[in-house]
C-alpha cells in the first residue's frame, strides 16, 4: 500500500513538471482557494469600509474621508504585499491580479507587478518571474515624473529593506530584497536577510556560513564579493561576536546599493544617487527616534513615490497623505 501510494504521489510530481508554467499559472488561478478569495477580496472589501463609515455615522463620530478608486488599489497592493510577507502566495497573486484588473495608477501597477514576479519566483516559475519584471521596466514615464516607475520602485523596495532590517523584520526584507533580486538579476540578494537573522539568533556560524557562500557566488558583482569578503574578515577576527542590529543595516545598505549601481543603466545610478541623498539620510535618522518614527517616515516615502508617478495622485485625498 505504502508502495503505491509512493508511486502515485511520484507520479503526480512528474505530472506537475511536465506542464509549462503558463499551464500551472492557469491552474492556479483556476483552483479554489484563489477563486473564493478573490471574490471575497473584490467583493468584501468595499463593504467593510462601507459597514465601517455606516458604524462611524451611528456612533455619532465623523466618518472618515470617501475611498475613492486610487484608495483601493494602494489597499489590494498592500494587502498583496502583507499575503508575501506571511509567505501567502495565492492570496498575493489575488491581490496583484486585483490590482491590474482595476483602473489603477501607474504606480500600483508596476508595484503589483514586482510583487507578482516574488510570487512567481516563490512558486519556482523564473520565465513568468521575469516576465513580470520586464513589465516594470517597460512602464512608461509618466509626464512630469522626475524618473520612469522602475527607478521608484527600486528606490522604494531598498528603502524599506532598510527600514525591515532596522526594526528587525527579516520576513518584511526578504519581501523587498526578492523583488530588488528579481528586477536587477542579482539572485544572490536573497540569501542577506537569511544570514541577517541566523547573526540574529546568535547562530554566528550558519550567517557566516551563508555570507561566504554569497561572497563565492559568480553571480554577485565583484565589488559585492570584495565587500563581503572584508566583512567576513572583521567578524572572523572578533572571535564571531558581533552585534547585529549595529552592522546588518549597514552591510545590506552597502550591498544592495551596489547591486543598483552594477546593473548600469544611468536611470539606475541616477536612483542610487537619488536615495542616498534622501531616502538613507532622514530614514537612518527616524530610526534613532524609535520605529514609530520610521515607520511614519518610510510611509512618506511611498506616499512620494506615488505621487511622482501616478497620473491620477492630485485626486488622492490629502488625508491619505503622512
Amino acid at each position: 500500500m505504502r508502495r503505491a501510494a509512493c508511486l502515485l504521489l511520484i507520479a503526480a510530481l512528474a505530472a506537475c513538471s511536465s506542464k509549462s508554467e503558463n499551464e500551472q499559472l492557469l491552474e492556479l488561478r483556476d483552483g479554489l482557494a484563489y477563486t473564493q478569495y478573490r471574490r471575497l477580496s473584490e467583493s468584501g472589501l468595499p463593504g467593510a469600509i462601507g459597514a465601517y463609515r455606516k458604524g462611524m455615522e451611528w456612533s455619532g463620530k465623523a466618518p472618515p474621508v470617501e475611498f475613492d478608486e486610487a484608495d483601493y488599489c494602494a489597499m489590494h497592493v498592500l494587502l498583496a504585499y502583507g499575503a508575501l510577507v506571511a509567505d501567502k502566495s495565492t492570496i498575493a497573486l489575488a491581490e496583484s491580479d486585483i490590482v491590474e484588473a482595476r483602473n489603477c495608477g501607474s504606480f500600483d501597477r508596476v508595484a503589483a507587478n514586482s510583487l507578482r514576479s516574488v510570487v512567481f519566483q516563490r512558486l519556482e516559475w523564473p520565465q513568468l518571474a521575469q516576465a513580470e519584471s520586464d513589465k516594470v521596466w517597460a512602464a512608461p514615464q509618466t509626464p512630469g515624473a522626475d524618473q520612469p516607475p522602475v527607478a521608484h520602485v527600486i528606490t522604494l523596495h531598498a528603502a524599506l529593506t532598510y527600514l525591515a532590517v532596522t526594526e528587525k523584520r527579516w520576513d518584511r526584507a526578504q519581501v523587498h530584497i526578492d523583488a530588488l533580486g528579481q528586477l536587477l538579476k542579482q539572485p544572490w540578494m536573497s540569501e542577506l536577510p537569511r544570514a541577517g537573522l541566523a547573526f540574529q539568533e546568535g547562530r554566528t556560524r550558519d550567517g557566516l556560513v551563508t555570507l561566504k557562500r554569497m561572497s563565492q557566488d559568480p553571480s554577485a558583482p565583484e565589488p559585492v564579493r570584495k565587500e563581503l569578503a572584508r566583512f567576513i574578515a572583521k567578524v572572523e577576527a572578533k572571535g564571531g561576536d558581533v552585534d547585529s542590529f549595529v552592522f546588518m543595516p549597514r552591510l545590506i545598505a552597502v550591498l544592495t546599493w551596489e547591486a543598483v549601481k552594477q546593473e548600469g543603466p544611468d536611470v539606475l545610478r541616477t536612483t542610487t544617487r537619488f536615495a542616498e541623498e534622501q531616502a538613507w539620510k532622514p530614514l537612518n535618522e527616524s530610526v534613532k527616534d524609535g520605529a514609530g518614527k520610521a515607520r511614519e517616515v518610510a510611509g512618506s516615502w511611498w506616499n512620494k513615490a506615488r505621487d511622482a508617478v501616478s497620473s491620477d495622485a492630485k485626486a488622492a485625498p490629502e488625508a491619505a497623505k503622512p
